[in-house]
């Protein structure tokens, strides 16, 4: 009763971030654009260089649309509700299969846990990659309990379409087939062994169509992404951020315990299994969950869990360390998600009964919900973006002469779905596409010492024939601290770069020319003020200035 309170909180909670989200930002409207491109050549051709998911989810989005589900914001909004909560009935499934009653500490962990309400019904292959890593999870101990032929063919399914996700979900596959495998020999289960290499050769050669692009486009344009500050740290960093007790708008609010309640159950999950593996304590039947096969070994499955955990942690931390990535909560998500369900399957499956160790396990639920409530359901009543606001704004205020400048050609993407006026716009840098994340255009500009420039021309042109220059963006207006008086001059090439060819570096210096130009040349700026009907999170929160008047040079 208490998991299934905590799963209707949970499912409220997610049907309130559908009803709240409004516009799709600039990740999503890239994942639209990408599925209803005109041929799924085009979609192939856009989809491995720019990017991070295969095929998966932008060819069930465009089933949807075919289907007319995702024809505007609202019906896409729903579909992210469907795989939100089909997430939480995996979470009960999963628990069922691995011979626990109800998923307590998953939903305590996750279920109101801000990060995953703003990533699980996202229109990304994020949540649907999470509600597959739980259902392998469990098909993969399913096999291990009994190897019929449906349940293989059934684990083989599901992890083959996990696989075909998120490129990285091939780590946390590989952590759990391995798991696997290991209590498979423990058993001295050779079938079982073979079984498992099997899933895992199926699933891994299903991704072996996208290694050439993989490795001779997409490896040409992590430099753009890679931060020149990344350490260690910054993985610690990362982590606190997704588990931090604040929702998306407001990303400086103070952090709670969540980090240190995560690690501590952790700790106790990974000494309970030694301790499980030690003593070969044999799980007691359970009347309330049919077997036609014999009731595992408890140790066995506290084994399966922890190992699953740590391939899964030591093998993802390895990779986010070569990648060296700015840290997004989402990159998280499945590694919590891997570590909520291993300890369901430690501390509640293994552990069934209800006094002492069951009250103690709603006494958490309730504690976690307690805590996560306050910035879930902040995190519920966010709007993804205000650009839509924006776009509408100005397309009634802005006149045909003037001109719009979108400080960011990442934020181009939204303002192109949702404006509809005749005023000019220009993105920085001014690109050609905005309909996905056209990393080979940009890094083209960067290589070009006059890349900037015809946007400062535009802009002197706007204003000395008496027409505003709108700016759009999120990017403070000042000048550099340093700088000597006069314009900017253009960037140095990547190779003479401090940060070599990292795209924000570029972002902030040509914005940093087009601020400097307006504010020695226009003679006046004002904030517009633009209110969205809810707050809005900070990943795409835009402002706009309107800069009127012309000031010549005085040389």
């Amino acid at each position: 009763m208490a998991a299934l309170i905590g799963t209707a909180f949970s499912a409220i909670l997610m049907v309130l971030a559908a009803m709240n989200a409004g516009p799709l930002w600039r990740d999503e409207t890239n994942t639209f654009n990408l599925a209803h491109m005109p041929s799924l050549r085009d979609i192939w051709r856009n989809l491995l260089p720019f990017d991070s998911c295969p095929l998966l989810w932008p060819l069930l989005l465009r089933g949807c649309g075919m289907l007319g589900l995702t024809n505007s914001d609202t019906s896409i909004r729903m579909v992210g509700l469907v795989i939100g909560l089909f997430f939480l009935t995996s979470l009960w499934l999963c628990q069922r299969w691995i011979g626990g009653r109800a998923p307590i500490l998953s939903i305590a962990l996750l279920g109101g846990l801000p990060a995953l309400i703003f990533i699980v019904g996202a229109n990304r292959a994020y949540g649907l990659a999470g509600c597959l890593l739980v259902l392998s999870f469990g098909n993969i101990w399913r096999v291990l309990e009994s190897p019929t032929k449906s349940r293989v063919l059934s684990a083989g399914f599901i992890c083959l379409l996990f696989s075909q996700c998120v490129y990285y979900d091939v780590v946390f596959l590989g952590a759990m087939l391995a798991a696997g495998a290991l209590v498979a020999i423990r058993r001295r289960r050779w079938k079982i062994l073979w079984t498992m290499a099997g899933i895992g050769l199926v699933a891994g050669a299903s991704l072996f169509v996208y290694l050439p692009a993989m490795f001779h486009q997409g490896s040409k344009y992590l430099p753009f992404w890679r931060s020149p500050f990344f350490d260690a740290a910054t993985l610690w960093n990362g982590l606190g951020d997704a588990l931090a007790a604040r929702s998306s708008a407001d990303p400086d609010g103070a952090n709670g315990p969540q980090i240190w309640i995560w690690i501590g159950l952790l700790s106790v999950g990974i000494i309970v299994a030694v301790i499980m593996q030690q003593t070969g304590v044999r799980q007691a039947p359970k009347p309330e969950v049919p077997s036609r096969s014999a009731n595992p070994e408890r140790s066995d499955l506290a084994l399966f869990c922890i190992t699953s955990v740590f391939l899964g942690i030591i093998g993802y931390t390895g990779f986010l360390l070569k990648l060296q990535f700015f840290m997004q909560p989402w990159y998280y998500v499945d590694i919590l998600i891997l570590c909520a369900i291993s300890l369901d399957g430690i501390l509640t499956a293994s552990w069934p009964a209800l006094r002492p160790w069951g009250l103690m396990r709603i006494s958490f639920l309730v504690v976690m919900m307690i805590l996560n409530a306050p910035p879930a359901w902040a995190e519920a009543h966010t709007r993804r973006s205000n650009l839509d606001v924006v776009a509408t704004f100005l397309g009634h205020n802005a006149s045909v002469g003037d001109l719009i400048v979108v400080q960011d050609a990442w934020e181009g993407i939204t303002f192109n779905r949702y404006y509809r006026g005749q005023t000019r716009w220009l993105s920085i840098p001014p690109i050609d596409s905005h309909e996905v994340h056209r990393i080979d255009l940009v890094m083209a500009e960067m290589t070009q010492p006059e890349a900037i420039t015809p946007v400062l021309h535009a802009i002197t042109s706007t204003l000395s024939r008496g027409h505003d220059v709108w700016l759009v963006g999120s990017i403070p207006i000042a000048r550099w601290r340093d700088a000597p008086p006069g314009p900017i001059p253009p960037p140095p090439p990547p190779s003479e770069m401090p940060t070599q060819g990292w795209g924000g570096s570029y972002m902030y210096w040509w914005n940093q020319q087009v601020t400097t130009l307006l504010l020695d040349h226009a003679e006046q700026e004002k904030v517009e003020t633009i209110a969205a009907p809810r707050p809005v999170s900070h990943f795409e929160d835009v402002s706009v200035i309107r800069f009127t008047g012309y000031k010549p040079d005085t040389e």
